[in-house]
């Protein structure tokens, strides 16, 4: 029998492994009762014999065994602790972590992911074909195109008894809807028809929009309440995680609690990013690739893929995995400090409006720098090639020459793959937009990778492969920099991995030098037409990454205006995108400059709108993230109003949650769930808000957000 695996997971209750087949006939549900997970323990000398006391007492299996415990290091002995059941696993590890006071012992493989330890252990992955009977792999994690299975998949809706547009558990289901199967009645005849709904479609994917963080704890405590089962999944049983907050690239963010189905993978793709970014063929490949179930990567970072990954090929090197890594940064003077922690490289852009601009851009620069220089926390500063290593520049620091990476092994079968998968998706035909799905998510796994070298808490991060990588970005793009002027461009500005070039030089032939010189490829983006850089709006300097421009086929790029964030109403954005249609049919620069009055004629529709009252009330929604409880906020800002609402309805909004609401007046706010339609707006604030997106587009030309709201005051709009 052939099939792909569908899902995998750890049942605690009954110390097994279950995996779910997909064949052509159905699904297979296979139990593993013989597989047993284990962790090892390297301890200190004086607390050896303690350990092995403590261990023998509590009846726990364990025996003394060689392996590598880093990279590169010598086999040691290390002891290999084996608890009773599956839920023990943790339990153990921290009391044997205690034992030895938090430093004595040295624990590995405790926290990998059970159904990736299985995957490992059987040499099999995640929605590969494969031989059923013999757990025979028919397939490769990196083919291009490969087999997949016909999954059934449907949508989820409900809809409840709220009357005040935010749902809560303590409504009445009112309606559920299973693609073209609508349920009503009794709350408990529409869970019966569901449950039934489920069984006759039997469909191998269930998608929501919110499942995770209503649609199916919502479901949970209407069955609870008519003391029914409920059951979604293929079989009974409760797979269920725990929200979190966390900080992440200077933001908090709120993850929901998971709600797992057994035997059927439940998608919530209002929380999946990587569904989002490569719907499911993206999501199916980044599962093959990272070996952990397509229902927990649908719930993960891309960054958690590329550190499944890391932890992956160092079981292939026949490493084992430390838990809580403790790799200390090494000694720098304050004169090292500042040639190392320098970051990317930034050509300050030329504020204001320029015309026949070329965009050049590597691809994939720092994941490629990894590759090509053999950057890894091993093979960084290593003891056997302190004179024939390849150095680092202006750090003193040196790479391996003797041995490959692990950061280089891994990245470098996904740097060519994402070349391939849009080298594919160019040439067309009818797999084109699933290349693309799949290129799309790997194109962040890349992103990722980097960052993950200087996060302390990454497994295999390390602080001075981050410096690393940086530098050698920073001599490549300064090189490229320089060969540009040599060829006739001149830079006007410059980014970690970009430059836009003014001139007459041949882009194509600069491109094919700058690639074969540096070893990466450098890749034409396009000609702009024209493009503005935009200021800082503290000091009148070129803005890092605030610009816009078009094409010569029309094309607009955009990055770092409101019509780029998330935090602003649809009214900003609607504004801003307004004018660039005007703007975007100047041929150059005089034509751009010729389309200001048009793009100024949009903004003086907005603003009659707002004032007349005539703006609908959604398109003035604003979303802000919570940074910290409600007791916390030191400042009644407008964050701190909604919460106020929402508290006083009994809905809780944990940090990293984001909130809507409108601005009405008397410097106050509405919840946008609550709005009932007739609110007023508070029509100043609103107009600071259309006044700052037109003067976002428009201050190179001293058009900026103070001129226009004078010229308002005085004058009104049309």
């Amino acid at each position: 029998m052939r099939g792909w695996i569908l899902d995998c997971y750890a049942d605690e209750v009954n110390n097994e492994m279950v995996t779910w087949i997909k064949t052509s006939t159905g699904v297979e549900r296979i139990s593993d009762r013989e597989y047993r997970p284990c962790f090892y323990v390297k301890p200190s000398a004086e607390r050896r014999q303690d350990l092995l006391l403590g261990l023998k007492e509590a009846g726990v299996e364990h025996r003394w065994e060689q392996h590598r415990t880093w990279l590169t290091g010598p086999l040691e002995d290390v002891l290999k602790v084996t608890p009773r059941g599956y839920r023990n696993l943790m339990p153990l590890a921290r009391t044997v972590d205690k034992w030895g006071c938090h430093r004595d012992h040295t624990l590995f493989n405790v926290d990998t992911r059970m159904d990736t330890r299985y995957f490992l252990h059987r040499k099999v992955f995640p929605m590969g074909l494969m031989d059923v009977e013999r757990w025979k792999n028919l397939d490769t994690p990196f083919r291009l195109d490969y087999p997949m299975p016909e999954l059934r998949s449907c949508e989820l809706t409900l809809e409840t008894s709220t009357r005040r547009g935010m749902p809560t558990l303590e409504d009445r289901l009112k309606r559920a809807t299973l693609d073209d199967v609508v349920m009503e009645g009794k709350e408990a005849d529409i869970l019966e028809l569901l449950q039934q709904a489920l069984r006759d479609q039997d469909p191998d994917v269930l998608i929501t929009d919110g499942g995770d963080s209503f649609h199916l704890p919502f479901l949970e405590k209407c069955a609870e309440r008519n003391e029914m089962e409920l059951e979604l999944g293929r079989e009974g049983g409760k797979r269920r995680g725990k929200g979190k907050s966390y900080f992440t690239y200077g933001r908090i963010l709120y993850k929901p609690p998971a709600y797992k189905l057994r035997g059927r993978i439940h998608l919530d793709k209002g929380s999946s990013f990587i569904f989002q970014e490569g719907k499911m063929a993206g999501l199916i490949d980044l599962c093959r690739l990272s070996r952990i179930s397509m229902q927990d990567m649908a719930r993960m970072s891309p960054g958690s893929a590329i550190s499944a990954m890391q932890v992956n090929e160092a079981s292939k090197m026949g490493s084992l995995v430390m838990w809580k890594k403790n790799l200390p940064e090494e000694f720098k003077t304050a004169a090292e400090l500042v040639a190392s922690d320098r970051g990317g490289l930034i050509y300050e852009p030329k504020v204001g409006l320029h015309e026949h601009i070329q965009e050049v851009d590597f691809t994939s620069l720092y994941p490629s720098i990894m590759v090509r220089h053999n950057i890894s926390p091993e093979t960084l500063n290593c003891d056997c090639c302190q004179d024939s290593g390849e150095p680092v520049p202006g750090l003193g620091y040196w790479t391996c020459s003797k041995r490959r990476g692990l950061l280089g092994r891994v990245l470098e079968p996904i740097v060519r793959r994402r070349i391939s998968l849009k080298r594919l998706k160019k040439e067309g035909g009818r797999r084109s937009q699933i290349y693309d799905q799949q290129a799309k998510v790997l194109k962040w796994v890349l992103v990722t990778c980097f960052g993950y070298t200087g996060y302390r808490n990454a497994r295999f991060g390390r602080i001075e492969c981050h410096e690393s990588i940086t530098a050698h970005g920073r001599e490549i793009l300064m090189r490229s920099a320089e060969v540009a002027e040599r060829r006739g461009f001149r830079v006007l500005h410059g980014i970690v991995d970009s430059l836009w070039l003014s001139g007459d030089g041949d882009v194509e032939a600069y491109c094919r030098e700058i690639g074969q010189r540096m070893g990466i490829p450098l890749v034409w983006d396009g000609e702009y037409k024209w493009i503005v850089f935009l200021p800082n709006l503290t000091n009148g300097a070129g803005a890092l990454n605030r610009y816009y421009g078009a094409f010569q086929d029309g094309e607009l790029k955009v990055r770092g205006i409101a019509l780029r964030r998330r935090d602003t109403c649809t009214l900003a954005r609607e504004l801003q995108q307004g004018m660039l249609d005007r703007l975007v049919l100047g041929e150059d620069a005089e034509g751009f400059r010729h389309r200001i009055p048009e793009a100024l004629d949009v903004l003086d529709s907005f603003i009659r709108d707002l004032r007349d009252m005539e703006t609908p009330l959604e398109k003035l929604v604003l979303s802000k993230r919570i940074t910290r409880e409600l007791n916390e906020y030191r400042q009644k800002n407008d964050q701190f109003r909604a919460l106020c609402q929402l508290e006083d309805q009994g809905f809780r909004t944990p940090p990293g949650e984001a909130v809507e609401f409108i601005m009405i007046k008397g410097k106050e706010v509405k919840v946008a769930q609550f709005l009932e339609g007739d609110e007023e707006y508070d029509v100043g604030r609103y107009e600071e808000l259309l006044f700052r997106a037109a003067g976002e587009l428009l201050s190179p030309f001293e058009l900026g957000q103070d001129r226009l709201r004078d010229f308002y005051r005085r004058n009104g709009a049309k």
